[in-house]
């Protein structure tokens, strides 16, 4: 089999087609990313996937095992870019001449980074097209020698997989391997705890380590240990800070799924001595019997750990959590599959539309917000952008929006009818913003346009709310959230060869930024999302520290949050 690895492609796109309930319709992955979210209702298609990538791991190319639909021939679809590595096995610089004419590594040089696409049918490798075509008749020698050597990524891959009726139970010693449902877990931690010729630091240590780092703030676990009941069974037991020993089959079953992953990431790696990028997880509904609190840090975890180790993660889900934690995360990619009472498709959601479209799909209420750590009021999406990438740059990365706190937009104008009192005692008819999460902080322009005017009535009433709750009220101390944009961060963005003045305290970005480039004032309100995205690449702590009151209200901001996810650090 050839050596060309994944890695040396810059695109692989892998989809299915005529599989069980997926039909003509090619349904798949454009891309593989670390984290590949698989969401869709119940027997929408999701498990089938997660079936042709077995398939693939485990080096088996008749696909028909997989099932059929209407009787149809089932295909595997290929995607990638061409590498010139791979083309230069099949043009030869010392060749000339035939078809070709010319010598074959000028022709052939010229694909390199194109597309190719083929597939698996019968058991047997067809090639499709390359784009573009190479333009001469009787190339296809070429082009099958060229699919011949393709490797099919995953395939030296060791494929894992977790299914949702899991559990971890007491059992008496075998030497059994773990299966799907995580029986024979209980053996394998009970033997590194027992056996001289395995690590018992492997489970004392890096596991409760792990754990604790997952688990945290809501529990501490100061050890894990196996015992033996007199009917000969094993069980484990772990001892909590303030609760003392007790035995895992008397713990709720979200304790026991975290256990079971991190048992995937290090024991079955250790005892089957591969490395954790040898493996492709496939993980189904981990989110079960989860808080939406601890299913943040356990995918947080498992992205973690995909980034540094350069393993694969496949997540079936049905938790709108998961969705927006992974939300535009570079690192990630949504696959919805969706059925429609004949076949399935399955494509990656990249809009707005596409994304709403899966919470109404798994029938999404919004009510999770009563259940964020936190909320910023924000009054619209490229402030958010902004102060993101405060908390970034100022928290060293360690507070995450989906995790640590949500963001709200509330629009200028409805900031009227918004209302901070206590639900219990306020009885006019404003939207309490207390009822959708009481951890709050509100950031809201001061609109200021000289430095004696004072904000509006409905200001005033919502930072004294805001500050009677226990919450955080920022009014910017320029007019907008935009006199703190850096000036060089705007300069640099904009590639503005004349040196700018910072913008004044209550000067108008707009006014200011037709000053020195031709942005006029309509095309930045109608593009602030754009240019927040541009601008923020300038942005540094050393830039930003010196900007009116920013450096403090974001210091604020942090310990305010850090409070609120119970980290006092």
């Amino acid at each position: 089999m050839s050596d060309i690895s994944i890695n040396e492609f810059d695109e692989f796109s892998f989809k299915v087609k005529n599989i069980k309930c997926f039909g003509d319709e090619e349904s798949g992955f454009e891309k593989i990313y670390p984290i590949n979210l698989i969401i869709g209702k119940n027997n929408s298609g999701k498990s089938t996937l997660l079936d042709a990538i077995n398939h693939l791991c485990s080096n088996k190319i008749e696909i028909q095992s997989l099932g059929y639909q209407q009787n149809k021939v089932p295909e595997l679809l290929f995607e990638n870019r061409l590498s010139e590595n791979l083309l230069n096995k099949i043009f030869h610089q010392n060749h000339s001449g035939g078809s070709i004419g010319i010598n074959h590594w000028d022709f052939g040089k010229k694909w390199i980074g194109k597309t190719i696409k083929w597939k698996i049918i019968n058991g047997i490798r067809e090639f499709v097209l390359i784009d573009p075509s190479f333009g001469i008749q009787n190339m296809q020698d070429y082009e099958n020698g060229l699919i011949k050597h393709i490797n099919i990524p995953f395939q030296d891959k060791i494929f894992k997989r977790l299914q949702p009726d899991r559990n971890i139970k007491a059992e008496n010693q075998s030497e059994e391997k773990i299966d799907f449902h995580g029986n024979q877990a209980t053996n394998y931690i009970s033997k590194y705890l027992t056996r001289s010729t395995l690590s018992d630091e492997l489970i004392k240590k890096i596991i409760l380590n792990e754990l604790n780092d997952i688990f945290n703030p809501d529990s501490n676990f100061k050890s894990i240990e196996t015992k033996q009941h007199e009917d000969g069974k094993w069980e484990i037991y772990l001892t909590e800070e303030n609760k003392g020993r007790i035995a895992l089959s008397q713990s709720g079953s979200g304790l026991k799924t975290i256990l079971l992953v991190l048992v995937y990431l290090y024991l079955i790696p250790d005892i089957e001595k591969k490395e954790l990028k040898d493996y492709v997880f496939g993980f189904e509904e981990l989110e079960n019997n989860l808080h939406p609190s601890l299913q943040r840090r356990l995918f947080t975890y498992l992205k973690r750990i995909a980034i540094e180790e350069n393993c694969t993660f496949f997540l079936t889900t049905h938790s709108n959590v998961i969705i927006d934690l992974f939300f535009n995360d570079e690192h990630a990619q949504i696959i919805h599959v969706k059925y429609d009472g004949e076949k399935s498709t399955a494509k990656k959601a990249i809009s707005y539309n596409e994304h709403k479209d899966i919470l109404d799909d798994l029938e999404i209420r919004a009510s999770d917000l009563l259940q964020s750590n936190s909320i910023v009021w924000v009054e619209g999406p490229s402030d958010r952008i902004y102060f993101n990438k405060w908390i970034e740059l100022f928290g060293e990365g360690k507070l995450i929006e989906g995790i640590h706190y949500q963001c709200i937009f509330y629009g200028g104008k409805l900031l009227s009818r918004l209302s901070s009192e206590d639900p219990d005692i306020d009885e006019s008819d404003l939207v309490n913003i207390l009822k959708v999460n009481r951890n709050a902080i509100f950031i809201i322009d001061s609109d200021k346009k000289k430095p004696n005017e004072e904000i509006n009535k409905s200001k005033k009433r919502i930072v004294k709310e805001v500050i009677d709750n226990g919450g955080m009220a920022w009014v910017t101390d320029g007019k907008e959230i935009e006199n703190y944009i850096p000036s060089e961060a705007i300069k640099t963005s904009l590639s503005i060869e004349k040196d700018l003045i910072q913008i004044e305290k209550y000067e108008n970005i707009s006014e200011y930024l037709k000053k020195y480039s031709n942005l006029d004032g309509g095309k930045f309100s109608n593009k602030k999302v754009f240019y927040a995205e541009k601008f923020i690449s300038g942005f540094t702590k050393e830039n930003l520290s010196t900007i009116l009151d920013l450096q403090s209200k974001i210091l604020e901001s942090i310990e305010k949050i850090k409070g609120w996810n119970g980290n006092k650090d």
